[in-house]
C-alpha cells in the first residue's frame, strides 16, 4: 500500500471492502504520532487527532411493485415498500420500511415507479430516491386487518396512519405476541399463528389467560400442528415465566414507547417496588435519566386506566402465588397497599367480580377461615 498520502490510504481501504470477509461501513484516520495527536486536544465532543467518515452507500435500481400496510399492536399501520429483488451488501433485498405517511408523500411513491435502494449502516434497507415520482400511492382509509376506518395523526412533525378500532384483531394478536417475546416474559411455543387460534377459540382474552391454558389441554393437543410434546414444552415455558423480572413484565404490557431499556430504568429507579412503579407520576418519571415527556405521558396514561392497573396487579399477584392459600389480609395489603382493618368485604367483592369477569369460578377457591387459593 502506498501510504504516503491520505488519499491513497483511503483508496486502498475502499478497494478492499469487497474482498474483506467482514463488513465495513466507514474509516477512522488518526495520527501515528500519539503524543502529537494528544497535544491537539479535543472539541466539545470529539478529539482533534482523528477523522471519521462513512463509505458511500451501495445503491441499486429497482421497480416498486407494492406498498404493504402492516398493522402493529399499537394501532399504527406501517407502510412497507415491496420491490423487485436486488443485491445489496452481499444479500438479496425485496422490502424496505417507508416508516410513515409523510415519507410516502415526500418520496411521491407509486406502483411501478423506478426507485433506488440502499442499506443504512449496511443493515437496514431504505429507499434512497424515487426517479419516477408518480405520486400515485393511495393511503388506505380502511385497516388491512379489521376493515374498520383509519385515521392520519400528526406527531413530531410527521403523519402516521392508525387503525381507530380498539378491538382490531391485529392489536390483540400482536399485543399478546409482544407479551410472550424473549425480552418480555420469554414464553416459547406461542407463535402469532398459535395466538390467532387460541384467541379465535376463546382461550385467551387477557394476559392472565395465558397462565391457564392447561384447562384446554385436550383441545390444544388435538389442534393441527400441536401434539403432547409441543403442549408440554409450551406449558413448561409458561411456568418458567412466572419468575420473570418486574421490568420484563412492564415491557410485556406493550405500553406505547416503553421498551425493555425504559422499563428497566423505571423499575430500577423505584427499586422494583410494584406499588411505586404503577403509581409513578409524570414529575417522578421525568427525574429518571432517559425518560422524557412523551414516554412519561404514555406511561402515566396507561396506568391511569383502572382496567389496566387491576389487570396488571392481579396478573402479577396471581402468577406469583399460584396454589398458595392467601389470607384476605395478604390479598388486601398487596393489592390495595394499605393496612387491613378486618373488613374482608372489599376483598370478597373484588374476588367475586374477578371470578365472574374471567370465568374463574373453578380457579379461585374459597379457603375456610383463611381467604382464597388460586389454582
Amino acid at each position: 500500500m502506498d501510504g504516503t498520502t491520505v488519499h491513497s490510504a483511503v483508496q486502498y481501504f475502499s478497494d478492499k471492502i469487497k474482498e474483506n470477509d467482514f463488513p465495513s461501513d466507514g474509516l477512522v484516520m488518526i495520527y501515528d504520532d500519539i503524543n502529537y495527536g494528544l497535544s491537539l486536544g479535543t472539541t466539545a465532543k470529539f478529539p482533534r487527532n482523528a477523522i471519521a467518515f462513512k463509505w458511500k452507500d451501495e445503491t441499486a435500481l429497482t421497480t416498486l411493485r407494492e406498498i404493504e400496510w402492516s398493522a402493529s399492536r399499537t394501532g399504527l399501520i406501517n407502510p412497507v415498500a415491496i420491490f423487485d429483488p436486488v443485491e445489496l451488501e452481499g444479500t438479496t433485498v425485496t422490502r424496505a420500511s417507508v416508516h410513515n405517511v409523510s415519507i410516502v408523500k415526500e418520496l411521491k411513491l407509486g406502483i411501478g415507479d423506478k426507485i433506488t435502494v440502499y442499506k443504512a449502516n449496511m443493515i437496514i434497507p431504505q429507499i434512497a430516491e424515487n426517479i419516477t415520482s408518480s405520486g400515485t400511492a393511495v393511503i388506505p382509509d380502511k385497516c388491512p386487518v379489521c376493515g374498520e376506518n383509519t385515521q392520519i395523526i400528526e406527531s413530531a412533525g410527521a403523519s402516521f396512519l392508525y387503525c381507530v378500532n380498539k378491538d382490531c384483531s391485529a392489536k390483540h394478536i400482536k399485543r399478546f405476541e409482544h407479551f410472550c417475546e424473549r425480552n418480555a416474559l420469554n414464553i416459547e411455543g406461542i407463535s402469532m399463528q398459535t395466538l390467532d387460534k387460541f384467541i379465535e377459540c376463546g382461550y385467551i382474552k387477557e394476559f392472565e389467560d395465558i397462565y391457564h391454558l392447561d384447562r384446554y389441554e385436550e383441545r390444544i393437543v388435538s389442534m393441527d400442528g400441536f401434539g403432547k410434546k409441543s403442549y408440554d414444552n409450551m406449558i413448561e415455558s409458561i411456568n418458567n415465566s412466572r419468575t420473570a423480572m418486574l421490568a420484563n413484565v412492564i415491557y410485556g404490557l406493550g405500553i406505547d414507547g416503553i421498551g425493555l431499556a425504559g422499563a428497566r430504568l423505571i423499575c430500577r429507579y423505584f427499586e422494583d417496588d410494584v406499588y411505586k412503579v404503577i403509581n409513578a407520576t409524570k414529575d417522578e418519571l421525568l427525574l429518571i435519566d432517559g425518560i422524557g415527556e412523551v414516554l412519561a405521558d404514555s406511561y402515566v396514561k396507561y396506568f391511569s386506566d383502572e382496567k389496566n392497573r387491576k389487570e396488571f396487579e392481579l396478573l402479577l399477584f396471581l402468577v406469583r402465588n399460584r396454589n398458595i392459600a392467601l389470607y384476605r389480609e395478604t390479598i388486601y395489603e398487596n393489592i390495595w397497599q394499605s393496612e387491613y382493618m378486618g373488613d374482608g368485604r372489599t376483598v370478597d367483592l373484588h374476588i367475586q367480580r374477578l371470578r365472574k369477569k374471567l370465568h374463574w369460578e373453578d380457579r379461585i377457591h374459597t379457603v375456610y377461615k383463611v381467604g382464597y387459593r388460586f389454582t
